[in-house]
């Protein structure tokens, strides 16, 4: 060979070897700009429980709005939520179609399955979950981040859970949309407790640089997801 057609040929490699990486960021880039991150977070507390099968529903036909590399996650609202055996579900899309649609009817039975089997919890750690649905969404490449809370927001800790009172700064950027906020006996008494209830939690999800949105009917969370 030449050394003309050395350098060519060595040239040609370089192109090729640094287009590569390029165009694999390219792409990364272009998934990301489009695709939607939501963490479902779900209060299986005693006051509560009765709006579980309401919120899976809910849950399962949103699942049916993905597009490739959007990600989804659902984890349960107990005692100290921060843990790893709350999580429920949490994947990502495909590309094909066919292997999305199989994927989203297998986790969507698996969320059936677990409603099946679910317990009521005697404690709500509202903020654990948040924390672990914020640190999960913001490992992932996506243009939306969305925490889903079906809750009726009456948070009560175990004795040995301690949490800050701040939300973490993790949730800058996202928005969190509490949804089917059930009113409990304590709001029928004092209609003003329910307001006060979920003004707090604004506060709370504001201050930590989210943005905050109250869907009264969980059909509601269907259609912002539907439309988007």
């Amino acid at each position: 060979m030449t050394g003309f057609g050395r350098r060519f040929f060595n040239t040609g490699l370089l192109a090729t070897a640094t287009a590569g990486p390029a165009l694999a960021l390219g792409a990364c880039e272009e998934r990301s700009a489009t695709a939607s991150a939501v963490y479902g977070l779900l209060d299986v507390s005693k006051s509560y429980f009765r709006e579980v099968d309401k919120a899976l529903r809910t849950l399962r036909v949103t699942m049916g709005f993905m597009r490739a590399h959007d990600s989804f996650a659902v984890a349960e609202i107990g005692a100290c939520s921060f843990t790893d055996d709350a999580v429920l579900l949490n994947f990502t899309a495909p590309d094909r179609p066919t292997e999305r649609q199989r994927l989203v009817a297998a986790y969507g039975q698996k969320l059936a399955d677990y409603g099946g089997r679910a317990k009521p919890a005697n404690f709500t750690d509202i903020r654990g979950a948040l924390l672990q649905a914020a640190q999960t969404l913001a490992a992932r490449q996506a243009a939306t981040r969305t925490i889903v809370l079906f809750s009726d927001l009456e948070e009560e800790l175990p004795p040995n859970c301690r949490r800050d009172t701040a939300l973490p700064a993790t949730l800058r950027g996202m928005e969190v949309i509490a949804t089917n906020v059930s009113r409990l006996p304590e709001d029928n008494r004092d209609p003003a407790r329910y307001a006060r209830r979920l003004d707090g939690w604004r506060q709370l999800v504001e201050a930590a640089g989210a943005r905050w949105k109250v869907a009264p009917d969980a059909a509601e969370v269907t259609s912002l997801f539907r439309d988007s």
